[in-house]
């Protein structure tokens, strides 16, 4: 008995048109596969040219990649300085290179620094609107009602515990604790 092969029905490689992607996942997916392709091109053109080429990217997340050869640093500098020829870097000049990981990892611990100062700041404007100004913790008390005194008092509290945290916070961050 024969066997008949059936063929593929598939569409095969598509043009797709170039246009803004709406949805966030895609958006990732696409980068990163369009940014190995970008890596690889340039690494060719390396190869084949004997070209020095940089690229530098954020991705949608904004996470730094880079790629360069001979590095990333030296065809910038290069670029930056007009020069039409490397210069070789002195070795009291030369600068450690800095990964991509550790650009990454700057970035994510500054992220989150900022947001915590948003949070505070966000706390002190809460604290300035429940008694009207900013400087709340210098009103007279002697002039407030018991319900006033004991929202300056959860206010006072609340205060010491955020500052007794962002104290421990600092800490930790400069290897106190």
């Amino acid at each position: 008995m024969e066997m008949l092969k059936q063929k593929k029905k598939t569409t095969g490689r598509k043009r797709i048109e170039i246009k803004k992607l709406e949805k966030e996942a895609n958006k990732q997916v696409t980068f990163s596969k369009r940014r190995a392709g970008m890596f690889k091109k340039a690494s060719e053109l390396c190869i084949l040219c004997n070209a020095h080429v940089a690229i530098i990217v954020f991705s949608p997340a904004d996470k730094l990649f880079c790629f360069g050869e001979p590095s990333t640093e030296a065809v910038v500098e290069r670029y930056l300085k007009g020069s039409p020829d490397f210069e070789p870097i002195k070795s009291s000049e030369r600068k450690k290179p800095v990964s991509c990981e550790e650009h990454n990892r700057k970035y994510e611990e500054a992220m989150k620094a900022l947001e915590l100062e948003k949070k505070n700041k966000a706390d002190v404007e809460g604290f300035a609107k429940v008694w009207g100004r900013g400087e709340w913790w210098n009103e007279e008390i002697h002039e407030m009602s018991v319900e006033q005194l004991e929202q300056f008092l959860v206010a006072i509290y609340e205060l010491r515990s955020r500052l007794l945290q962002r104290a421990a916070e600092i800490m930790m961050m400069h290897g106190m604790l």
